[in-house]
């Protein structure tokens, strides 16, 4: 897409034609607990609520009407659990490891609840990618998890973590539950929701079929992702004993590999993954939002 990553709420000027362009609502750092997540869902919804009121105020009706709320949690957290390994189920004895998942899921699936409340009428809410196959989840798979082979996709060339991606993926199971069951409920907004899972994943599987400039690749044309497993910054095992913490530690072709560091994707992924949930991918036929995409729902008529 091409476009500028929003800037932070914090840094803005307080009036509706500063965001009117774009906004993150996200607090800029990492902090916090990853069981006080939904804390801060909260306090960013609310954040979000009283922006939306204030375009109201100060621009047309149809202009405010016209905001997509983009809704993307869960990745910092379970980066944070998936990090402590399995003894992380005695350190949140009222849930454990896989009660993250329904109680993220419900806390997102209640804000998009009170974003409508609000005035809000598009909502995409992405989903959690497979972190199971990050460094630092495969680096501590070899020492504290069972790790089984996932070779016979013809692409990975070595195992993600299984019990690590399926907590995930009952994460994501629940929320696309959860907002398909609030479409019923609230028939003139349009809820999105975007599968990163599937085109993370996707990618990992076959990383040599998509260039970093987001082409699909045809033979000999581009050469695709280069390294689906070791980070492009970090040392250790797959770059994920420790973590990037300077600039001279990173890879010369970040654009090659998957991953940036013990959990992030690379900025092309980042790419790939924007573009797939604008619209469907040019020579293929992976979609990864539904029921529609995020063009169509930024173009969608205000009911």
């Amino acid at each position: 897409m091409r476009l500028p990553s929003p800037p932070l709420v914090s840094t803005l000027n307080g009036t509706a034609a500063a965001v009117s362009k774009g906004v993150n609502f996200g607090a800029g750092g990492g902090g916090g607990g990853v069981f006080r997540v939904g804390a801060a869902v909260g306090q960013q919804v609310r954040v979000a609520a009283e922006t939306l009121q204030l375009m109201q105020l100060e621009m047309a009706e149809e202009d405010s009407a016209a905001a997509v709320f983009v809704l993307s949690f869960g990745a910092d957290a379970y980066a944070r659990l998936l990090a402590r390994g399995p003894a992380a189920a005695n350190a949140a004895p009222k849930h454990g490891r896989r009660g993250l998942g329904r109680i993220l899921a419900d806390r997102i699936v209640r804000s998009v609840s009170e974003l409508y409340e609000a005035g809000v009428r598009r909502v995409a809410v992405m989903g959690v990618a497979p972190l199971g196959c990050a460094p630092r989840v495969m680096w501590e798979g070899m020492r504290v998890l069972v790790m089984k082979s996932n070779n016979n996709n013809g692409g990975s060339r070595s195992s993600c973590v299984e019990e690590a991606n399926e907590l995930i993926q009952g994460y994501n199971a629940r929320l696309v539950a959860g907002l398909d069951e609030l479409r019923t409920r609230l028939p003139d907004a349009d809820i999105v929701f975007c599968d990163v899972y599937k085109g993370v994943m996707e990618i990992i599987a076959t990383p040599t079929r998509y260039d970093f400039t987001m082409r699909l690749c045809c033979l000999l044309l581009c050469v695709g992702f280069e390294e689906a497993t070791e980070a492009c910054c970090g040392l250790g095992p797959f770059k994920a004993s420790m973590g990037c913490f300077s600039k001279e530690m990173a890879c010369r072709s970040p654009e090659r590999h998957v991953w940036w560091d013990l959990y992030s994707p690379t900025e092309a992924v980042d790419a790939l993954v924007t573009n797939w949930s604008w619209s469907l991918s040019p020579g293929s036929q992976l979609s990864i939002c539904s029921p529609i995409a995020l063009h169509q729902l930024a173009g969608s008529s205000s009911p």
